[in-house]
Order: structure tokens, then C-alpha cells, then sequence
């Protein structure tokens, strides 16, 4: 108990020892859906396309190549195609970690993640609004300047199926890739 007390001191102490400007990074993400958002059985095709992720994030940069991010990602029109519309914010927060390489960062993170629909105009196919998951992912930082610019791939993987046709013609999926830059300082 006594060896993790000092352990945690020290690593505040050194957290703390750093400027502000170097513990906390502020940007915006901006990516697209990789897979479908929507299955639908053959007899009934609904178009799924990419569709646009953009939202902030604040990142606070912990000592030993740790940090932990939390992200409001808006996913407009994710589901318009099968229920009239239908958008969705998400919150991750993430446990990031990585070996600062130079100016490069490669990193890997994970953690949990809300989400919440909004926007839904055909009521009956909502099962949820609301759903909990976990998100996975690996990206690379890198440092221009104070610019940080920061590609990743990421897994979202949900609890609940979102919406379902009535008649089983269709519902939403459980996992989805996304890929996505982080342009922050």
C-alpha cells in the first residue's frame, strides 16, 4: 500500500511538474464510417452509405505515454436511409497509451462509449435511443509544431440493436469500423 501511495505521488508530482499547455489538448475529430450501419435482408436492399463523423475532444496528457480523451462525436443521417432520418451523438472515453517516438506517437486506446439517437422520424422501428458499448482503436500521432494531427481506425461495438423493422426487413448493427483524424494543439 505504502510502495503504490509514493508511486501515485510521484507520477502527480511529475504530471503537475509539466506546463498546462503540455498536459491538455483540445481539437476536432473528423472521420466516416467504414462499415454499414444498417443489415437488411435480400428482398429488401436499403442503401447504406459513408457518412460524415465530426465532433470535439479534449485529451489530458498523462505522464509515462498515458493519456485519456473524451470525444461528442455526431454521426448526422446514420440511419436514413432505413428509418427516415435519424442521427447519433456518441461519448467515449478513453484510456489512450503510446511511446512518444520524436514528433510520432503511435498509440493504441480503449474505453467505453453513449450513445444517443436523435432526429428519428419512423417512431415504431426504435427500439433504443439510448446504447453503451466499447470502443477499441490504434492511430499515429504526429507533432507539427503545435499542430497535432492524429489518423485512427476504431471499433465501435453496442449492447442494444437500435432499430428494426417491424417485419425483420432490416436492423441496425451491433459493430461498426470508423476511420478518423484528430486535428487538435
Amino acid at each position: 500500500m505504502r510502495k503504490t501511495f509514493w508511486t501515485a505521488l510521484v507520477c502527480c508530482a511529475f504530471g503537475f511538474a509539466l506546463p498546462v499547455s503540455a498536459q491538455i489538448g483540445l481539437g476536432v475529430k473528423l472521420g466516416t464510417t467504414l462499415t454499414n450501419a444498417v443489415t437488411s435482408v435480400e428482398t429488401a436492399s436499403i442503401p447504406n452509405s459513408n457518412t460524415l463523423i465530426v465532433g470535439p475532444y479534449l485529451e489530458v496528457h498523462l505522464p509515462l505515454g498515458f493519456s485519456i480523451e473524451g470525444d461528442a462525436l455526431y454521426y448526422p443521417n446514420l440511419y436514413s436511409t432505413a428509418a427516415g432520418g435519424g442521427s447519433l451523438w456518441q461519448f467515449p472515453v478513453l484510456g489512450k497509451w503510446g511511446p512518444q517516438l520524436g514528433p510520432v506517437r503511435p498509440y493504441v486506446e480503449g474505453g467505453p462509449a453513449y450513445s444517443h439517437l436523435s432526429d428519428v422520424k419512423t417512431l415504431p422501428d426504435l427500439l433504443h435511443s439510448s446504447n453503451y458499448g466499447v470502443t477499441l482503436g490504434f492511430g499515429l500521432e504526429v507533432k507539427i509544431h503545435s499542430i497535432r494531427i492524429a489518423p485512427e481506425l476504431r471499433y465501435n461495438g453496442v449492447a442494444f440493436t437500435n432499430l428494426e423493422s417491424p417485419l425483420g426487413l432490416f436492423h441496425s448493427t451491433h459493430n461498426q469500423v470508423i476511420f478518423q483524424v484528430g486535428i487538435g494543439f
